[in-house]
């Protein structure tokens, strides 16, 4: 099986091995979805995985490494058109909200394209935890057809100013749980 894990940076993927097929996507949404769906192009995989960091809202503990059963781009905001935050149209004018991932986890992961700072952002979509390139991912591979999973270790508490030198270090030690828990996401499905 052909496994894409898509990552911001170098340092979300240091503890995947040659196995995988990896790409660095950048920081954010847009940079995550292009760069998902020319990595799918270039590399044929059978499934794809938005692997790295996350900020827990509260329902999860600095070091958990979980994977998520929906994700949803908390930044839509098309309520003026009477649609429910976190809603948009695709192409077609068909409603999008949540995209479906790992079916065997209730957990819902929230993407915005901004730092979170305020967990309550985040209630009406009960999610357990916000990063900034998973819904992106799920998106471009919800449009090639290829099932998706978002796989993320905990490494601060929203809210909570974390200091850059001590976020670095907290994703030095906890990205060695990626690659394990990716798999055994892969082999549920």
């Amino acid at each position: 099986m052909r496994i894409l894990v898509v990552a911001s940076d170098r340092a979300e993927l240091a503890a995947f091995d040659d196995s995988f097929i990896k790409v660095v996507s950048g920081v954010g949404p847009v940079f995550a979805a292009a760069s998902t769906a020319s990595a799918i192009g270039q590399y044929k995989p059978d499934i794809v995985v938005s692997a790295g960091s996350a900020g827990s809202t509260g329902l999860l503990e600095i070091g958990e490494c979980v994977s998520f059963g929906s994700s949803v781009f908390a930044d839509m905001d098309l309520t003026a058109y009477h649609l429910r935050r976190g809603t948009s149209l695709t192409p077609e004018r068909r409603t999008i909200s949540s995209i479906k991932l790992d079916g065997s986890s209730s957990l819902v992961l929230a993407t915005s394209a901004s730092f979170a700072s305020d967990p309550e952002k985040y209630r009406e979509f009960n999610a357990a935890a916000v990063d900034m390139e998973g819904y992106g991912v799920a998106y471009a591979s919800l449009l090639a057809g290829l099932p998706c999973l978002a796989v993320k270790v905990i490494t601060d508490m929203i809210g909570e100013k974390p200091e850059l030198k001590g976020y670095s270090g907290t994703l030095r030690n906890l990205r060695a749980k990626l690659p394990e828990k990716v798999l055994e996401a892969v082999s549920a499905l």
